[in-house]
């Protein structure tokens, strides 16, 4: 399954429009950060991928009247959910741990231990997270390390592991599992994945 894996959109529509036409996929993955603390921006957003298979979770930008719209569309919102297709179960994890700088879709680790329980394991199983786990492409500017605790506890569950959130911490980084953080739509980055093959190319339009 070749997967079309963006994050970090921040309501940069038009350049992810021009991404989605670049390539061709089978599904099309979101690691959240859709808007810019924007909800009435979400009906671009769900027009943009209306003609794709799309999975999806909110990031810490994302606003709670965000995550209710994604709910009730369309798209595969699974945030807190396990979902099989073609044999390849994905998980999903929204939001972040806590920030500096008080985004609206922040938990504490013990919050995002209790989304991770909810999940449904089968015989391959990708994460879709925004927030990285910690130590795991997860440098911020400053070279601290950002990611979730909880996340880096279950990281080893999983065969691959979409994320985002920290823009700078673009990467592949390949452990017991492969991980990819594509870099922000706003700046025009993506990255393609061959789930099963556990093969990633990072791009940039």
């Amino acid at each position: 399954m070749k997967a079309l894996v963006v994050s970090d959109i921040h309501s940069a529509f038009r350049r992810l429009r021009r991404i989605i036409s670049a390539e061709n996929f089978d599904v099309m993955v979101v690691c959240g950060d859709i808007t810019d603390f924007t909800p009435n921006h979400i009906p671009q957003f769900l027009e943009a991928v209306e003609d794709y298979m799309c999975i999806a979770v909110h990031g810490n930008c994302d606003p709670p009247e965000v995550v209710s719209l994604l709910q009730s569309s369309d798209i595969h919102f699974i945030h807190g959910k396990s979902i099989e297709l073609d044999g390849i179960t994905f998980h999903g994890i929204g939001g972040s741990n806590f920030t500096p700088f008080f985004t609206p879709s922040e938990y504490s680790e013990e919050e995002i231990r209790g989304t991770a329980s909810n999940f449904i394991f089968g015989d391959y199983n990708v994460l879709v997270t925004h927030c990285p786990p910690k130590g795991i492409l997860d440098f911020t500017y400053t070279r601290k390390r950002a990611g979730s605790e909880a996340i880096a506890e279950i990281a080893e569950r999983f065969d691959v592991i979409l994320c985002g959130h920290i823009h700078e911490a673009r990467g592949i980084e390949e452990r017991k599992f492969l991980a990819v953080n594509p870099g922000s739509v706003s700046a025009g980055r993506y990255a393609v994945v061959d789930l099963e093959e556990r093969r990633a190319e990072l791009k940039q339009i």
